[in-house]
């Protein structure tokens, strides 16, 4: 009988999308065969993807789709329809914006960022998304009329990145991860120690013929325990390698699961061929200890989570409406729902609220970017972020603050500066060359050991020089010193956008200075009145009107004039002009002669220093506010006062830095400043915003490092413009995203010292570079002599970015308590 040849074993693809294999017969697209899905989801998500052109998204990375599930309950999405739903999972909701944040775990590469970064192309509904891959987090914008967060969410999982929504609060629910990592932990604690018993013969002399009855059992039992070890709790360190791989390039994991398998594979070897009991037990105790290091070095970076942290000192405060009548400024962090607050012209919003009382004019532009403002009527919603620009109104807060979404607007994309390379970038990139010499150095380790007979010698340095290397203490060095600065400052009453401010204000080398409300103390001005006397009524009706306005004069005003609490009518404010409106019939306008004088606001402005809100004519020596109501037409007179300290600031800061002025006013008081500020400033009057723009870019491109301090009003564009842009402010109410950081009026007379602690922060960070070179130049030299057993390695390993973390922050608040911080 013929003997029948057997049949070849089925080959099998790999699937285009997401790597899996496929079935024996793959589904194929007709246009292009050589592809091979494993199921129709994966072939639905590749020919959307084609469709769009967006098939750079497997360019990217080698198979990088997530395996598409099938359909299940087509309408299983259709509770987000319900309008009840959308209030608590959406952040922002208008006619053309919605906005929210969703939790992705399925991400986990470059092509994943790339894709949902680009989901506009497959919804044109979609205006924006982001990623925050750290949190495994999702921004998206969309527009309600183009598309629903239904049809969204739906993309998502039919693209394979089906996000995590739950209404309930997870803030105190662990984090997924940090509940992974107790698990290994704990396996891999139960392994060591069960390992270590198993090995007990094999330490003392006096158990050999125990190692001789029972070792060879030992050894296959060791093997046993050792397995979930090596799958399950070093399972992380490998995925990472791995995923440093397929991006080409060799990161920290990268050796360090080299040094673990060579332990295990050596051990397995040795076991199985009975050539002696291996080295599980010091795999297993590498993998609990680094996982120990790992677990202490997530607590104590969320113990000192500086994004978090330094928002608790977030400076954005508001007026908030006494129950008894009266009214006082508090933090928006001790807002609560059901508190009733009063938002000014010009002040943002700060918590979701109801709008109980005035006409609201929403500005939106912080969230959405466009600036026409939203209408908004007794019984509307008003959402956090929004900027009031009409009549002062009452509202009623309906949900707590969020502080880390105020932060996402102080960090909004629109008011990002052009970065350039800083200490942590510099760091990232030693890191890479440094994990190429430890693997050179754990190569010529291995070899001279060999060649010297050594072979467990060879073993044992090999793999503590890959554990004890650890480059992860240059990264950490820049953010925990500059974070704890960041702290420091923010006790002070000097807020910073982030802690890479830090480090410029640090570098700077120029200062330019705005005058009027920031050289000179408004609050401190001696305010009189010349014209016809106006009676109480009329004083009452002037008040009510500069009582809705957060400029600085207004502010002054209000305060010199009788408290009231009468409305105001058609309140407007004319940038560079004044402020209109009517109180109790009465017509009232405040501000510039000109603007005063006329019926409707026309004419440009005059060419003062207040080219934003109430304008006031100037003659250097004082300011005039003209007032008209009833007819009656007067002038306030406010004389310029400099700040308290400002002498021996300037004099200070003269020593280190270029200094330069940038007034509105007339060079009345040119003499006087050229006395404060030294005969090396620069003195420039007459300045319009864009000439101060203009200036401060100039002197940019000359290559200097420039910090502008303005009053954040009319010095958007200079601030923005600026390396580092500082909004000084008596009161604050006000929230200006244009700038970097926020000083209070109260702490100017340290101005010199914040930037001499800055200078001191970026010593410190060098001070923990050299540290850390220090540790693994010792730390290499005596593991590649063989002085280190792998659980001793494992140990100092963490203990390196312990001390790194300890240094820093030591030294940062050493250098605060130097300077007196």
């Amino acid at each position: 009988m013929p003997i029948l040849a057997p049949a070849p074993a089925p080959v099998q693809v790999a699937c285009a999308h997401c790597g899996d294999a496929c079935p024996t017969e793959p589904i194929r697209l007709p246009a292009r065969p050589e592809l091979a899905f494993c199921c129709q989801g994966c072939r639905a998500v590749y020919e959307l993807l084609d469709q769009s052109n967006l098939c750079t998204y497997y360019r990217l990375d080698d198979k990088p789709g997530q395996k598409i599930k099938e359909v299940e309950l087509p309408g299983r999405f259709d509770y987000l329809d319900a309008d009840s739903v959308q209030q608590q999972l959406l952040a922002f909701r208008s006619d053309t914006l919605a906005r929210l944040t969703f939790s992705i775990p399925q991400m986990h590469c470059a092509s994943c960022i790339w894709l949902l970064e680009n989901l506009f192309r497959l919804n044109p509904g979609v205006t924006a998304s982001r990623v925050n891959f750290l949190r495994k987090e999702l921004t998206v914008s969309y527009n309600p009329g183009a598309t629903s967060l239904n049809d969204v969410v739906k993309l998502l999982a039919a693209i394979g990145y089906e996000p995590q929504i739950t209404l309930a609060d997870l803030g105190a629910q662990p984090h997924p991860a940090n509940r992974r990592l107790t698990y290994q932990l704990g396996l891999a604690a139960f392994a060591f120690g069960n390992v270590m018993l198993l090995a007990f013969p094999e330490y003392f002399s006096f158990t050999e013929q125990l190692q001789a009855s029972f070792g060879r059992f030992f050894g296959v039992l060791s093997i046993v325990l050792s397995l979930p070890v090596l799958l399950v709790s070093a399972r992380d360190f490998y995925r990472s390698a791995w995923q440093g791989l397929r991006q080409r390039y060799i990161n920290l994991d990268f050796p360090i699961s080299l040094g673990l398998s060579a332990l295990f594979l050596t051990s397995l070897y040795d076991i199985l061929t009975h050539r002696g009991p291996g080295y599980l037990d010091s795999f297993t105790g590498l993998v609990f200890f680094m996982l120990i290091g790992k677990w202490v070095q997530q607590r104590t970076y969320d113990a000192l989570r500086f994004d978090r942290d330094f928002t608790s000192y977030f400076p954005v405060a508001v007026t908030r409406l006494l129950p008894g009548g009266g009214e006082d400024s508090v933090p928006v962090r001790e807002l609560r729902p059901g508190q009733r607050i009063r938002v000014r012209h010009q002040e943002i919003v700060p918590a979701d609220a109801v709008l109980l009382r005035g006409q609201g004019q929403i500005d939106y532009s912080f969230v959405t970017g466009e600036s026409a403002p939203v209408a908004r009527a007794s019984g509307e919603t008003v959402y956090a972020g929004g900027r009031q620009t009409g009549e002062a109104v009452e509202l009623e807060v309906v949900r707590e603050v969020s502080q880390g979404y105020l932060t996402q607007l102080w960090n909004n994309p629109a008011f990002k500066k052009e970065e350039k390379a800083s200490l942590e970038t510099y760091a990232n990139k030693v890191g890479r060359y440094f994990v190429a010499v430890t693997l050179l150095l754990a190569a010529g380790a291995v070899t001279y050991w060999h060649l010297q007979g050594q072979p467990a010698m060879a073993l044992r340095a090999f793999t503590s020089v890959l554990v004890i290397a650890c480059p992860c203490a240059l990264s950490l060095a820049t953010p925990f010193a500059l974070g704890a600065a960041l702290r420091v400052l923010g006790r002070r009453r000097f807020y910073l956008k982030n802690p890479g401010v830090v480090e410029t204000l640090g570098r700077a080398d120029t200062i330019v200075f705005d005058k009027t409300g920031t050289l000179t103390d408004v609050q401190q001005s001696a305010v009189e009145y010349q014209g016809p006397p106006l009676r109480p009524d009329q004083l009452a009706a002037v008040a009510a009107v500069v009582g809705h306005s957060t400029h600085p004069l207004s502010q002054r005003l209000a305060a010199e004039l009788p408290a009231t609490s009468l409305a105001v009518q058609h309140f407007r404010e004319v940038p560079g002009q004044g402020l209109a409106g009517i109180v109790a019939g009465r017509a009232v306008r405040v501000g510039s002669a000109a603007f005063v004088a006329s019926e409707t606001p026309t004419g440009s402005a005059p060419a003062a220093d207040d080219a934003t809100g109430l304008a006031a004519a100037t003659d250097g020596r004082q300011s005039r506010v003209y007032v008209r109501v009833d007819g009656v037409q007067g002038c306030f007179l406010l004389r310029n006062v400099y700040r308290e300290g400002l002498r021996p600031v300037l004099a200070e800061l003269g020593r280190h830095y270029h200094l330069a002025v940038l007034s509105g006013d007339n060079d009345t008081e040119q003499d006087l400043l050229r006395e404060l500020f030294g005969p090396a400033a620069e003195l420039h009057f007459r300045q319009s915003p864009q000439q101060k723009l203009d200036y401060v870019a100039h002197l940019r491109r000359r290559g200097r490092t420039v910090v502008m301090v303005g009053d954040g009003l009319n010095d958007a564009g200079a601030l923005q413009q600026a390396d580092a842009g500082v909004a000084l402010t008596d009161t604050l109410t006000n929230f200006s995203p244009a700038c970097d950081a926020i000083l209070d009026a109260s702490s100017f007379g340290q101005l010199a010292t914040f930037l001499q602690f800055s200078r001191d922060s970026l010593q410190v960070v060098l001070a923990t570079f050299v540290l850390s070179f220090c540790y693994n130049g010792i730390g290499l030299g005596l593991a590649v002599q063989g002085r280190f057993t792998p659980i001793v390695s494992a140990i100092l390993m963490p203990i390196s970015s312990l001390s790194v973390m300890t240094f820093a922050t030591l030294l940062v608040r050493y250098a605060a308590r130097r300077r007196r911080l």
